[in-house]
């Protein structure tokens, strides 16, 4: 269904149509928005600036904590060799033979042997 448009009877008429002084408040209005535009692009910089500072911190914070934890741990295993350390100094030489004789074969208290 094809349609042919006879120029002439519509003539030089505009169909469409502006609100008075459109044109007059067309630059004001686009430097507004312009304006409104770049102020939210710096708000949304500096929300983001922020919530990446925040995401570092808890990193480094999440790091140290994890560190010390570690640390923490390596310390109290040293402690308790000491503590193993001193408590067999304390027993007698009987029962120091004793132990030394039947674990000193042990896989699970001597792990020198593992690679």
């Amino acid at each position: 269904m094809e349609q042919t448009f006879d120029f002439e009877k519509i003539g030089k008429q505009m169909p469409y149509t502006v609100p008075d002084g459109f044109f007059d408040t067309l630059e004001e209005d686009v430097m507004k928005r312009r304006a409104a535009s770049v102020s939210n692009g710096k708000a949304r910089t500096i929300r983001l600036a922020i919530r990446t500072a925040l995401a570092v911190a808890a990193c480094l914070a999440l790091f140290f904590i994890v560190r010390s934890s570690l640390q923490h741990d390596s310390d109290a295993a040293a402690d308790d060799f000491e503590n193993v350390e001193l408590a067999f100094s304390n027993l007698s030489t009987e029962d120091q033979d004793y132990l030394l004789e039947n674990f000193q074969d042990d896989l699970f208290m001597n792990n020198n042997d593992i690679n």
